[in-house]
């Protein structure tokens, strides 16, 4: 589905008043693969360059080395007609919901774009879609008129999952998708996602800081620290098992120091 190949990315040189040379690249030999029906977990902390490769790998930064292909296609040297199919197949939520949308369109429309772009739909047809969509995520097809101020971020982040999920990609990046909502939305649309991907086969990008998170829907993990992919495998005790300090720092960050306080994940 997805092969990042040994991807670097660096802003290049500072400028004339800094002397202290380069600037440090922010992605350093990244290699990662998603397949079909799976979730990835990419983790790491704030500034350990897992946003960065989220652009990179949707296509909105270039990146200074190495190859992105989706589906088979280098998204960064296909034509156009081919990375507009590509981008039907590849779609996102970021982290946060109201920046994400026009707060002066009604869910109906924030969800009807994708389909205005790739869909010949009568007004009746679009409708309806907009409507199962609404249904899907757990609102209502009333909902459809309604403006983001008058939703709450859980609800307004649900319209931009239905939004997501419009065209039935098969990748979905999860930008901190969950990360500005409170405990109880976090579970809810932890839920959603899980649900969805049974329900159309998806595949998820999942980047977030959160451990917790990514071991209650990924299949795997990839943590990352300063630019490197520094641990890799299965979202069971092996993570948590691991010594490297990047790790443990994530662990450490949602488990108490006393035994009996501690989160189990089985």
């Amino acid at each position: 589905m997805l092969h990042v190949r040994e991807v670097s990315h660096s802003y290049g040189k500072r400028n004339w008043l800094d002397r202290s040379g380069a600037r440090p690249p922010v992605l350093a030999d990244i290699s990662l693969t998603i397949e079909k029906g799976v979730c990835l977990g990419l983790l790491g902390t704030s500034g350990a360059g897992k946003s960065t490769l989220g652009k990179i790998i949707l296509g909105l930064e270039k990146p200074s080395q190495g190859q992105v292909l989706f589906q088979g296609q280098d998204i960064y040297r296909s034509s156009k007609p081919v990375l507009k199919e590509l981008r039907r197949d590849l779609q996102v939520v970021f982290q946060d919901c109201y920046s994400a949308v026009n707060p002066l369109m009604t869910a109906a429309q924030i969800i009807g774009e994708p389909l205005d772009n790739y869909e010949r739909l009568s007004a009746k047809e679009q409708f309806r879609v907009v409507g199962q969509l609404l249904e899907q995520v757990g609102l209502t097809p009333e909902d459809a008129n309604k403006l983001p101020h008058q939703f709450s971020g859980g609800q307004l982040q649900r319209v931009n999952i239905a939004r997501a999920i419009a065209l039935k990609p098969k990748l979905i990046v999860l930008d901190e998708s969950i990360s500005s909502l409170d405990m109880v939305h976090q579970t809810q649309i932890l839920s959603l996602l899980a649900e969805l991907r049974a329900s159309y086969g998806l595949s998820y990008l999942f980047i977030t800081h959160d451990i917790r998170a990514a071991m209650t829907i990924c299949d795997r993990i990839a943590v990352m620290d300063q630019g490197r992919i520094v641990y890799s495998g299965d979202a069971g005790d092996s993570v948590m098992q691991s010594d490297h300090p990047a790790v443990q720092q994530l662990v450490t960050s949602i488990l108490p120091e006393h035994p009996s306080g501690r989160i189990s994940f089985g």
